[in-house]
């Protein structure tokens, strides 16, 4: 359970020195960095959909056949060796897999006052239907995870997902898709909209319907998309045993967005992004969080070599509230990624990202996070792949003085053992320092894990 601090920070130069051997750590793993959020130059895709069109894919065919001469990351390269092959069920393939971890961290409750390890085990388990029909696409998939904590069995909690793909080729330059998710998820401690009074993970029933029609071929592209999204807060306890009230979370939210581009030659292309969004919630009396939201970016995304991508855009992101109590939020927002082949073994991804997340804090009307990280794939044997990471990341909670910086570093191991097992190793350092003496953490997380593939 979370304390209540009674001692002050540490000095300013004991923690700037903490930066520095940091910075220092970073700098040796520079060249083995993971992170477990994928990175990738093309994030056009929207909510889930399905945005490729029966045209462009001709095109890459004729236009990207830069990976018959090595030019491909490594998560790209040809393991059908050591993948499951599906089970054949007339013109779908079914994958199911069954996964076990083990995780060790020595600072569960993300607080260096009182610091409480444990252990705790997590069992995955799910089944995806991928369709191979003629022309158009309709998969769906279920999974799940349990988590159990050895003596805090008040952090156990169970999550489950169900969702369902389809995008209809209508002719060979449009597409129409949609996507639809419900699932129930658990909120940990290090989200930084976390409510830092509750006991354990908040349990969120979360809903996602989306649907989008693209046009791409030729130079011109672009897809129009409408979704709605709900969260649904349950309650929980507070950290002495009073019950929380998770309502004035509960939030649905409608958008729309429109993301085009204009390819002026097959390695360089203008790109942009605009949505507009309503959120509704309640909120508390007087207090609540209903919304006007507007975001647009735009840049390029072109080829220095093969070997070398980028993708940059800025823009900028309104949230106008209706309760005069909570300030409107305007940010600069930012999106930069790099992929960088240096050898046919190691693939090096970069991003700079800006953007604005929803806040649980009451006073805050919205959290500005900006982050940089890095992330490498180095393949030491055909069947072996080493993983790092690093990342910088700054919750900045508007309306409040409270302003958390986080370091994570992370390595990790990916053993392709046969076509159905693959086995995973790993380790996180994360460091936090916050304007919020309570919240400062230091962190070390290790995971042995492993999964049956069919």
């Amino acid at each position: 359970m979370r304390h209540v601090s009674l001692a002050g920070k540490a000095p300013s130069a004991q923690r700037l020195a903490l930066k520095l051997r940091l910075a220092v750590s970073v700098l040796a793993l520079s060249i083995m960095l993971d992170d477990p959020r994928a990175l990738a130059l093309d994030r056009d895709g929207v909510d889930g959909l399905n945005t490729e069109t029966v045209a462009a894919r001709d095109r890459l065919r004729v236009w990207d056949n830069i990976k018959r001469y090595g030019a491909e990351t490594v998560k790209e390269r040809d393991r059908a060796y050591v993948k499951p092959d599906g089970v054949r069920s007339g013109n779908y393939l079914i994958f199911p897999e069954a996964g076990a971890a083990v995780v060790y961290d020595d600072n569960i409750f993300t607080s260096d006052i009182e610091k409480r390890s444990d252990w705790r085990s997590e069992l995955t388990g799910g089944v995806a239907f991928q369709s191979r029909l003629p022309r158009h696409v309709l998969d769906f998939s279920l999974d799940g995870k349990v988590v159990n904590y050895a003596e805090y069995s008040d952090q156990d909690y169970t999550n489950v997902r169900g969702k369902l793909d389809g995008a209809l080729h209508f002719d060979a330059a449009h597409t129409l898709s949609a996507s639809f998710l419900s699932a129930i998820e658990h909120e940990e401690r290090d989200d930084p909209s976390f409510p830092l009074t509750a006991r354990g993970p908040v349990e969120i029933f979360h809903n996602r319907a989306s649907v989008g029609i693209t046009r791409d071929v030729g130079r011109l592209y672009g897809t129009i998309s409408a979704t709605a999204e709900s969260w649904d807060f349950k309650d929980t306890t507070a950290v002495n045993g009073t019950p929380l009230d998770q309502d004035v979370r509960d939030t649905v939210t409608y958008s729309s967005a429109l993301r085009f581009g204009y390819r002026f030659s097959p390695g360089y292309s203008f790109v942009g992004k605009v949505r507009g969004l309503r959120d509704e919630n309640d909120g508390v009396p007087l207090n609540d969080r209903d919304a006007w939201g507007f975001e647009a970016l735009a840049g390029l995304a072109f080829e220095t070599n093969p070997l070398l991508r980028w993708r940059i855009l800025g823009g900028y992101g309104v949230r106008d509230y209706d309760a005069s109590e909570l300030s409107n939020l305007t940010t600069t927002l930012i999106e930069a990624d790099v992929q960088w082949l240096p050898t046919q073994r190691l693939t090096i991804y970069g991003t700079i990202s800006r953007q604005i997340l929803e806040a649980a804090d009451i006073a805050a009307s919205g959290v500005v996070q900006s982050s940089a990280r890095i992330r490498a794939e180095y393949e030491l044997y055909h069947n072996l792949v080493l993983t790092g990471g690093v990342e910088m990341r700054q919750d900045d909670f508007q309306g409040t003085n409270r302003q958390d910086e986080v370091y994570s570093v992370r390595a990790g191991l990916d053993y392709y053992f046969t076509k159905n097992w693959l086995f995973t190793f790993g380790y996180e350092h994360q460091i936090r320092d916050s304007s919020d003496d309570t919240l400062d953490m230091n962190r070390n997380r290790f995971r042995v894990g492993a999964k049956l593939r069919f």
